[in-house]
């Protein structure tokens, strides 16, 4: 009965806007004011290195470097805390649910998965660790189980059902032309973002076609443990 519409409204435009629009209008234009067409290069390099790489750089040409620098920082910080809580909180329910683990037993296993699978970023950050998870966890499967999902919601559940499940408990009431948008339009757009990725770059990264040789058994073993870590978890469902 909870109010699935209204709230997932909220935080997906909220987070858009902070995100995209006013984040992108800062960074993106501030990086290619000091770094100019090599910014392209070096946010293609490594998924994190305009925030880490570019805005320190930034940071020490500007008056209050060290306040700014400070705010940028802890700002990440708040933002890694608070999305880190809303990906761990379904894996805590589902222990809840499941397994009917108390809040106390659920959130420490939790804890103790997420903090083995934290450390191939940190130790082999240099051997491309950090963009292997990130490829996975923040691409890859960010968008195929989206597509998964809403073809699961829209085609399998119907999207009869859907729409009566959203209007339950809700203030407000979507109007019934996305009944067809969520059924058509956002599944096809999503395959095609899918297959043009994979055919211009999906399908490179996954074969590691471009990861250097010294980096190879770093990135082999992550893939090896995130297997092995899916299959546990088909295996325990």
């Amino acid at each position: 009965n909870e109010d699935v519409v209204l709230s997932s409204l909220t935080s997906s435009t909220t987070n858009e806007f902070f995100e995209v629009v006013i984040g992108g209008s800062i960074v993106i234009p501030a990086a290619y004011i000091f770094f100019g067409e090599a910014t392209k290069e070096i946010a293609a390099s490594g998924a994190f290195n305009i925030g880490f790489v570019i805005l320190p750089q930034i940071f020490q040409k500007i008056p209050l470097s060290e306040i700014i620098g400070f705010l940028w920082f802890f700002l990440l910080f708040i933002a890694g805390i608070t999305s880190s809580i809303s990906i761990l909180q379904p894996s805590i329910s589902f222990l809840e649910d499941e397994f009917k683990y108390d809040k106390k037993k659920s959130v420490l296993i939790t804890g103790v998965i997420s903090f083995i699978f934290a450390q191939p970023p940190i130790f082999f950050l240099n051997k491309g660790g950090l963009d292997e998870m990130d490829f996975w966890g923040g691409t890859f499967f960010l968008v195929l189980f989206a597509t998964f999902e809403v073809i699961i919601f829209a085609w399998i559940f119907g999207i009869d059902n859907a729409y009566k499940e959203m209007l339950r408990g809700a203030d407000l009431h979507l109007p019934k032309f996305f009944k067809y948008i969520i059924k058509y339009v956002t599944p096809l757009f999503l395959l095609i973002i899918l297959a043009y990725w994979l055919s211009t770059v999906g399908i490179k990264t996954i074969l590691l076609k471009n990861c250097p040789p010294e980096n190879l058994p770093y990135i082999l073993g992550i893939r090896i443990a995130l297997c092995i870590f899916f299959a546990l978890i088909i295996e325990i469902y």
